[in-house]
């Protein structure tokens, strides 16, 4: 399977999000697959086996496209994380928990197939292949977040997030109405009452 390893130096399990870093071609972006709680495992361990997670050359690329729930969750402490996570990218929710680590690429064994090979020779073969130097096969933005007024972005992701629920309401109730058609609301206006004391 494509984007797994471990640390040379622990043995630590590891799911590599980007191969090599830009300006530091000798560094990459890894998740220590062992510290990763159970939802956060359900959200990236999916996408990771997927056809689009085994077929994208940096799985970081396929993290950013895709978004963390918006169904309540409780992590491991028993707290609800819904409230912080939902409308952000699984990318950008590794990022804002520190959980994006940075590695140097000869640390890192690759164990695709039923070889070993160190990150930073896969890397080498691979700009070999293509043509390019190993400082060209990094991402253009290593998190995909975005820049700008944290205030803006936060307001966007609540309106989105808002326009997400809307959408879940209103498919809650059609569910009720299906059960219960009594439930709907009537067209028009309420007849008036015609009780004058």
């Amino acid at each position: 399977m494509k984007h797994i390893g471990f640390l040379k130096k622990t043995n630590s399990k590891v799911i590599v999000v980007y191969k090599t870093i830009p300006g530091d071609p000798q560094s990459c972006l890894v998740i220590d697959k062992d510290a990763l709680r159970p939802f956060e495992e359900d959200q990236i361990v999916p996408n990771l086996e997927s056809k689009d997670g085994q077929d994208a050359f940096d799985f970081g690329d396929l993290l950013a496209r895709k978004k963390m729930p918006v169904d309540a969750m409780i992590d491991q402490a028993g707290e609800e994380v819904a409230q912080t996570i939902q409308g952000v990218s699984v990318l950008e929710y590794l990022h804002s928990k520190g959980m994006l680590i940075k590695q140097p690429t000869h640390n890192v064994v690759m164990t695709e197939g039923t070889s070993n090979v160190v990150l930073e020779e896969l890397n080498q073969m691979i700009a070999q292949q293509r043509g390019v130097r190993v400082d060209d096969l990094a991402p253009k933005d290593p998190t995909n977040l975005e820049k700008g007024d944290p205030q803006k972005i936060e307001a966007k992701n609540i309106l989105a997030r808002a326009e997400r629920l809307e959408v879940q309401v209103n498919e809650l109730k059609e569910r009720a109405y299906t059960l219960d058609e009594s439930l709907r609301p009537k067209k028009g206006r309420p007849k008036k009452s015609t009780d004058e004391e």
